[in-house]
């Protein structure tokens, strides 16, 4: 037998290099796709809108073992599952940049129609359940949270709670990082989302240009979140480390690629003829409200480094 199986269209690759810390799950076949690493369940990249959106849509099959998601030779693989989506119907399921909190718990809440099929055996049952059990079930590989009656699970931590939490991922980062001298940029970014990625990207394209940077990814979990467990799984801290770089020289890269307002006036400014004939001075412009805590959490690498006499001193004779 000679299986075929449809998975909908991937993610496009940012192209930038290999992160430490969470190394991509990938299996041999070409045809077989990449999954977030995060996620118990083997979800496919390919339902990042489904995962951002909190919402599986009519035709969705989701497998259990991630053999099916690409060419089966011969006998299926003994108790092979599947979880097809019958209902909602298909929509577009676009995810705006900052997809509104309250849509994503109305669609947690909504219903959805499930077959739970085995394909060993040729059996099927319908359920109809929560879109929160049934992403809850991928998320943790339980499928227990696709009983109806089981009660309801909490929605995951969104990347604006994680974010309030940054400074506690710093002595993860220390520990990790080569460089002992520089600055860091530490953000959140979330896997599912397009948005996220695409300024995650963007940001560290933009730091490259001006020199070298050591990417560091890490799951809640690794970050040193006691609680990590209660975030969204396709939730990463992402840390780039610029050796040598101060915070002062990294601020005005990562200001013009975050911030979209007019140019921070400063005491030279150039205010324009109509403005000068008025009379204002230079520098009394109004400042924008640029500020880089609202987007990660940019701090001088604290590690010192120790001379020959200090590290050989008796910790006694150092002053």
């Amino acid at each position: 037998m000679r299986i075929h199986v449809w998975v909908p269209c991937g993610m496009t690759d940012s192209g930038l290099a290999k992160p430490k810390g969470r190394p991509v799950a990938k299996l041999t076949s070409p045809e077989v796709p990449t999954f977030f690493e995060g996620i118990v369940w083997p979800v496919p990249t390919a339902f990042a809108g489904a995962i951002a959106a909190m919402r599986f849509e009519q035709g969705d099959v989701l497998y259990r073992d991630p053999r099916a998601y690409g060419v089966l030779e011969d006998q299926l693989p003994k108790g092979l599952s599947a979880i097809q989506v019958m209902l909602p119907k298909r929509s577009a399921r676009a995810t705006p940049v900052d997809f509104d909190g309250d849509r994503r718990l109305s669609s947690w809440q909504s219903e959805v129609t499930v077959e739970l099929v085995d394909l060993a055996r040729g059996r099927t049952e319908t359920r109809v359940l929560t879109q929160g059990k049934l992403a809850t079930a991928l998320f943790h590989g339980d499928e227990a949270w696709l009983d109806p009656e089981r009660e309801e699970p909490a929605m995951p931590r969104s990347a604006r709670e994680l974010q309030q939490r940054l400074a506690e991922t710093s002595p993860s980062f220390d520990a990790r990082q080569t460089a002992q001298r520089g600055s860091r940029f530490i953000f959140v970014v979330d896997l599912a989302s397009d948005a996220s990625r695409s300024k995650a990207a963007g940001v560290e394209q933009a730091l490259r240009a001006t020199g070298a940077v050591e990417r560091i990814e890490l799951s809640a979990k690794q970050a040193g979140i006691e609680d990590a467990e209660a975030y969204h799984p396709t939730l990463v801290v992402r840390g780039l480390v610029l050796s040598g770089r101060s915070t002062e020289t990294v601020l005005p890269i990562l200001r013009s690629r975050l911030y979209g307002g007019a140019p921070e006036r400063g005491a030279d400014a150039d205010l324009g003829p109509e403005r000068e004939a008025k009379g204002e001075a230079k520098g009394e412009a109004k400042r924008d409200r640029f500020s880089i805590a609202r987007h990660g959490r940019l701090e001088e690498i604290p590690i010192p480094i120790p001379t020959e006499v200090d590290a050989t001193r008796p910790e006694s004779s150092r002053s």
